[in-house]
């Protein structure tokens, strides 16, 4: 699909092909959302930043606030790979609030996976950013009441500390 993205150009990328590339996303399959978020890494590196924020951002952001967790997790999913794409002002700005938000989702997977992310995201953040936004969050999920949660909060406040 990138490839074929970038011979026709973004315009009729976003006009015909877009809505196409975000229903992957939600697809019932798991090979099909996590395809469909390593495309999404390669039309950002074909179309460039200011396109993911205005285009494919918002998307998946808004993706964090539905019902079903497989789709959380795809955001979640779709952030790790988005964000040493875009950097880190558009990582900051715009998706760390969204995982920060997902900290205190209702569903353990969701939970840890929030935390891996943070682990993930981390280098592409400022050290400022990470001291005073990441590392409280890893801090909470740490004494989190979930095993696994807990776990992964450990693993990522030592990723993060290397």
């Amino acid at each position: 699909m990138p490839l074929l993205a970038g011979q026709l150009g973004v315009e009729f990328f976003d006009e015909k092909l877009n809505a196409l590339c975000m229903t992957w996303l939600v697809d019932h399959v798991y090979a099909i959302r996590e395809a469909a978020t390593l495309n999404l890494k390669k039309l950002v590196e074909k179309f460039g930043a200011e396109w993911a924020q205005n285009t494919v951002i918002p998307k998946v952001l808004a993706m964090s606030r539905e019902k079903n967790y497989l789709h959380r997790m795809t955001c979640l999913f779709s952030i790790n790979l988005l964000a040493p794409v875009c950097g880190p002002e558009i990582t900051a700005r715009l998706m760390l609030p969204t995982v920060i938000a997902m900290a205190c989702d209702s569903v353990a997977n969701v939970r840890f996976n929030v935390a891996k992310t943070l682990q993930k995201i981390g280098p592409v953040l400022d050290p400022g950013c990470v001291q005073t936004q990441v590392k409280p969050i890893l801090d909470k999920l740490n004494a989190d009441s979930d095993v696994d949660v807990k776990y992964f909060a450990s693993e990522a406040i030592t990723g993060i500390a290397a």
